[in-house]
């Protein structure tokens, strides 16, 4: 790509005599010099936003502003630009007021072309040693505010847990720094409006209730241009004059600059009323700009903090999880290899005692021996299914044939199973199904083999001549259809305090030291897994008095499709 040629810094004519004009710029159009030329004052913070300006040559007398404000306003604006004042008079009084002034040069009328020129070459030096300082003395600045502006910010993102603190160490440095009454910084929200996040000088009213939209206002033209606004005079900038007045705005100058995030505009900073009562010049709109800087930062900073320590905490909780599941597989393999030594231990004994005694064993014992071993292995090969069926589906091996089912039939089969122990137990069964109950969805077969272990939970931990209770009923729950299944016993009672804990993988109520836990962490576990899967809910209920009560949500299909939805 080719280079633009860099273009030379224009001197600005402004007389309201068009030959004074005329003159002046013939002479320096012939040495090569761009010349921009106004006949009015009003207009020259416009002109030196709007062009690159070196030097001014401003007349005294103007009909619509005086000369002498004219280059007030040059040098509230840009101090480097040189201002050349031109007179019809030699006034001694307004030579030593515009010198004062910072005026480089007091020309009096006619001047010949030698006396320009010689202006012109002393102008532009005075200029470009003006933009060196001004460079300088900018850089040092913005170093010396970065370094304290950053220990402060860094010192709060790092101790702090709190944005809003953040935000307001950054007002009060703004306020000392650049030494103003009014201060405030506002955040672009989810609205895309931007609002007042902290502020200095506003009262409460204004805080809360303040919206600005993209290009509306100050603020909004920050936001919608990314540029900063610097206004000396507001009298003499017609752009906000309907967006500003009253005590805010007392000096009639004001200055507002863009907070930029990885190339995202994200706020602005906006500040006014200077305590020493001067108007904000370029050196203010420089500071406030590092400062803007280093809140993008402090920002960016502060999230990533955050974020770090919420990673942190996260690592934390799932560390232990690790510990709790590595101690519950421990217990679990504690408990497991009780519970499958026990029927070994038969098995091979009645199997001993049989081989032992063989000749002396009538064929009664001998069927007796042959049904406690195959009892004995049932009780063995339930342990090992319900485990392996459990790691089965929990690590998602296992195909599951998704249709919708009515719940009675598992119900039915189940208590067919345990008949011959309810029998045995004398346990009263009390069965309460809604009619036209709708269908659930999932898999039936898990499913029934999750109801077993709810129904060998109530069985084996009743009490004997104790009552089994189920009952099935539609639901709704959050606009959405399920079926309400609750399965009751009236035997030992399972704390409520339990109810977190209950269901993880593994655990199992009491100390396998001292007492016979309850089951080995495997049933529970794998009615978790199987609810889970089918977008359902399980939990422990409170029961009067004695007995335990688990409660079901089951989604219907449609139910379940809107929650995989």
């Amino acid at each position: 790509m080719t280079e633009q040629p860099q273009v030379d810094p224009a001197i600005l004519l402004i007389d309201d005599v068009p030959l004074i004009l005329d003159l002046l710029q013939d002479v320096l159009e012939s040495r090569n010099y761009r010349v921009i030329r106004s006949e009015t004052g009003n207009q020259v913070t416009e002109i030196l936003d709007r062009e690159d300006i070196a030097l001014v040559f401003c007349d005294v007398s103007l009909p619509d502003i005086n000369g002498v404000e004219v280059l007030r306003m040059i040098k509230q604006h840009t101090p480097e630009v040189q201002v050349i004042m031109i007179s019809g008079q030699q006034d001694f009084i307004v030579a030593r007021q515009v010198l004062r002034e910072c005026a480089l040069d007091y020309l009096i009328k006619p001047f010949s072309q030698e006396e320009v020129m010689e202006a012109v070459k002393q102008g532009f030096s005075a200029y470009r040693h003006a933009l060196n300082q001004s460079r300088a003395r900018m850089e040092a600045q913005r170093r010396m505010a970065d370094l304290v502006l950053l220990k402060k910010i860094g010192e709060t993102a790092s101790t702090g847990s709190d944005l809003q603190e953040l935000f307001d160490l950054i007002l009060d440095s703004i306020v000392d720094s650049a030494d103003v009454e009014v201060a405030s910084l506002m955040l672009v929200e989810d609205d895309g409006l931007l609002h007042i996040a902290a502020a200095r000088g506003l009262s409460d009213e204004i805080i809360s209730t303040v919206r600005v939209a993209a290009g509306e206002g100050i603020s909004g033209h920050v936001l919608a241009t990314r540029e900063p606004v610097l206004i000396s005079n507001l009298d003499h900038d017609s752009r906000f004059k309907s967006h500003v007045s009253g005590e805010r705005y007392k000096d009639q100058s004001l200055l507002s600059v863009p907070i930029i995030v990885r190339d995202d505009i994200v706020g602005v900073i906006n500040v006014n009323n200077k305590r020493s009562g001067e108007s904000f010049d370029l050196e203010d709109q420089n500071l406030l700009m590092a400062i803007a800087n280093q809140v993008a930062l402090a920002m960016e900073n502060f999230e990533l903090v955050n974020s770090l320590r919420a990673q942190a905490a996260t690592l934390e909780r799932t560390n232990d999880e690790l510990v709790r599941m590595n101690r519950a597989r421990t217990r679990l393999v504690c408990n497991l290899s009780h519970e499958l030594k026990t029927p070994l231990t038969s098995i091979l004994g009645y199997v001993d005692l049989s081989l032992t005694f063989y000749e002396k064993l009538t064929e009664e014992e001998f069927k007796d021996h042959l049904r406690l071993v195959r009892e004995e292995g049932e009780r063995l090969e339930k342990l090992i299914t319900g485990m392996l069926r459990l790691f089965s589906i929990e690590s998602e091996r296992e195909v599951w044939r998704w249709k919708s089912f009515g719940v009675p039939w598992p119900v039915a089969d189940s208590f067919q199973h345990y008949n011959k122990k309810m029998t045995a137990r004398s346990l009263e069964v009390d069965i309460d199904i809604e009619e036209d109950l709708p269908e659930v969805y999932g898999d039936q077969e898990k499913f029934g083999m999750a109801f077993n272990s709810l129904i060998d939970n109530a069985v084996k931990f009743n009490r004997d001549g104790g009552k089994v209770r189920v009952k099935a009923a539609s639901r709704m729950f959050d606009g959405l259809e399920y079926v309400y299944l609750q399965i009751f016993n009236e035997g030992q009672t399972v704390p409520l305090e339990a109810r977190n804990t209950i269901f993880n993988s593994y655990t199992q109520l009491g100390d396998i030291d001292t007492e016979k836990p309850h089951g080995v962490g495997i049933g529970l576990a794998l009615v978790k897994v199987v609810v889970d899967r089918m977008k359902g809910d399980i939990f422990l209920e409170e029961v009067e008095g004695e007995g335990t009560c688990f409660g079901m949500l089951l989604p219907t299909e449609a139910t379940y499709n809107q929650l995989k939805g």
